[in-house]
């Protein structure tokens, strides 16, 4: 049983054949259709006696193999481009990064509580009351759908202050024509410790004042794809002084190269079948109206020519710009309320006390 203080950094070990097993019933389905192309000519016959029985158009059954090929192809162009930019840009962090203090907020919580209606409050009547009952039970259920459908219990916010960024002595962002910074960011990011954190140390690149990651999830996404990485403890990184639990040691996590096998596997055979599906439409083209072999073989050309590099390699690029931006540029800023004075009395604090945690650059 793994603790709870170890980040959940991928699937469970046996994900990839879990995702081998999940398609093995859609390959027994399209099998099924590929031997009703390859039987279709010989009853293509109108004194054949199932000519007339109810059947399934081979037209149907190559829109069926094209429109499974786009996904494929897409979660293809994903783990070969879109991951390692992914990657790449997590890297930077790494090299590049400097790090300053703040916090991470984070809650837990598949409903919202402020809905929950008390059912034990006086003066209710027992309809009343099963009426309550029953719409907490309903909102609790849709909650834990919602959050685990949008992963919400996987993302926090970073909190933190822009002028400990513009003055860090790594940062030449005003001095290159940026704005003023100044005020209290807000930031929604990625987490694979949950639970919430003060005066913990955030990654910032330079060039991006609103870029900055907790550096114990930074450590713990790298880990998921090199090698094993040591992260700190929670009572070490929180800053709270000596002793505390010992520091976590994190295996590599990467099984990119089985999901990748799995899905090329699918084109390969998505691509061969609608191939094979085409030519079949076109040998019984005259024997049924509902079968046209020029149609289908435009299809397969649009699609296998347009629509599929189009939305792989259009969707990820789309994707990435989106990612980039969340990592980068997305945040809320509010206006600080601290005072110069306070801020010089926090700083001396910070680097009197050991942490020094706001004047580092990493190596």
């Amino acid at each position: 049983m793994v603790e709870s203080n170890v980040p959940l950094l991928a699937m469970p070990s046996g994900s990839i054949l879990q995702f081998l097993l999940m398609t093995v019933p859609l390959l027994c389905v399209y099998l099924y259709f590929l031997f009703l192309a390859y039987e279709r000519p010989s009853i293509a016959d109108p004194d054949n006696p199932r000519y007339e029985d109810d059947r399934i158009r081979l037209t149907d059954i190559l829109y069926t193999y094209l429109a499974t090929l786009v996904p494929f192809s897409s979660l293809v162009v994903y783990m070969l481009w879109f991951v390692p930019m992914r990657r790449g840009l997590s890297r930077r962090y790494e090299s590049d990064a400097i790090i300053i203090l703040g916090d991470v907020k984070y809650t837990e919580s598949y409903y919202d509580r402020s809905r929950i209606l008390n059912a034990d409050e006086g003066g209710i009547g027992n309809a009343d009351r099963a009426s309550r009952v029953v719409r907490n039970c309903l909102h609790r259920l849709c909650g834990w759908m919602t959050n685990g459908f949008a992963l919400r219990n996987n993302y926090a916010y970073v909190v933190y202050d822009l002028e400990r960024v513009a003055n860090h002595p790594a940062c030449d962002y005003e001095e290159r024509g940026g704005e003023s910074l100044s005020g209290i960011i807000t930031k929604r990011v990625r987490v694979y410790h949950r639970y919430p954190r003060e005066r913990v140390s955030i990654l910032v690149l330079p060039e991006y004042p609103y870029s900055g990651q907790p550096k114990m999830d930074m450590e713990a996404d790298w880990a998921s794809f090199a090698g094993c990485v040591r992260t700190p403890s929670r009572e070490g990184e929180g800053g709270g002084g000596g002793g505390g639990e010992e520091d976590v040691i994190i295996p590599k996590r990467d099984r990119g190269l089985g999901v990748l096998a799995v899905a090329t596997f699918w084109i390969c055979f998505l691509v061969l079948a609608s191939y094979y599906v085409a030519d079949r439409i076109e040998v019984i083209d005259d024997a049924y109206d509902d079968e046209d072999a020029v149609a289908a073989w435009r299809a397969f050309k649009i699609v296998l020519g347009g629509v599929v590099p189009g939305v792989a390699i259009g969707g990820n690029w789309i994707r990435w710009k989106i990612h980039e931006r969340w990592m980068l540029h997305s945040g809320s800023k509010e206006k600080s309320e601290r005072t110069g004075k306070n801020d010089e009395v926090e700083r001396r604090e910070e680097e009197g006390g050991g942490g020094g945690g706001s004047y580092i650059q990493m190596s």
